[in-house]
């Protein structure tokens, strides 16, 4: 990454604004596929800023969708976590945005999600599903186990990162954004904001500028 793109970069993170690559904007040419995962309320406006800049047409997350709330140890929070579902749920589906796919995580209920989506659709398990002539199937935890498919998306986990495996691309949407170009497979990549990991109660991975 060039100085210039750095100081930018750096910029952004500090002021809270989606940082998008130069490169995205001169070899991007669409339609594009969003996949985040693990998004604590904290950063979920931000998000929607996001999704508002590069005009998606395909979301995908990946699970834990209010993961500032951990629905899996606290099971007295529910009515926090509908809050927040819907909230996030029905501003994420209010922009252009074609179509969204959700995932479970650990920390999600499965029902309320059901009960807020509208435009989206709640994956099945092991479930793969085609968008613009390429493979994909999602899961919140990474799993080696899984269907053959040209993209896997996942997250819950820092490891592994994303890599090709065997041909086939592994996206992990806990460590950053990830946008696929969907007219020439190129994934492009964007970070959270500041302070992500300590919204998701995770602990904090460095960030190098």
């Amino acid at each position: 990454m060039h100085f210039i793109e750095k100081i930018k970069r750096s910029l952004s993170l500090l002021l809270n604004i989606p940082y998008i690559s130069k490169e995205f904007y001169q070899e991007g040419k669409g339609p594009f596929l969003l996949h985040i995962s693990d998004t604590p309320e904290e950063i979920q406006s931000y998000l929607i800023k996001l999704v508002k800049k590069i005009n998606p047409q395909y979301i995908v997350h990946t699970g834990d969708i209010v993961d500032n709330i951990k629905l899996e140890i606290y099971k007295n929070q529910k009515d926090a976590y509908l809050k927040g579902l819907k909230n996030f749920v029905m501003a994420l589906e209010a922009t252009d945005v074609k179509e969204v796919y959700y995932t479970a995580g650990n920390h999600d209920d499965k029902e309320l999600i059901k009960s807020v989506i509208s435009r989206g659709r709640l994956l099945k398990e092991k479930e793969t599903f085609k968008i613009e002539g390429y493979s994909f199937f999602a899961s919140h935890y990474y799993n080696e186990n899984r269907p053959s498919t040209d993209y896997y998306l996942f997250g819950h986990s820092f490891e592994p990162k994303n890599k090709i495996e065997k041909s086939k691309i592994l996206l992990n949407g806990l460590t950053g954004i990830n946008i696929i170009d969907l007219s020439t497979g190129r994934v492009y990549n964007a970070i959270y904001p500041l302070g992500t990991n300590q919204f998701r109660k995770m602990e904090r991975v460095r960030i190098g500028f």
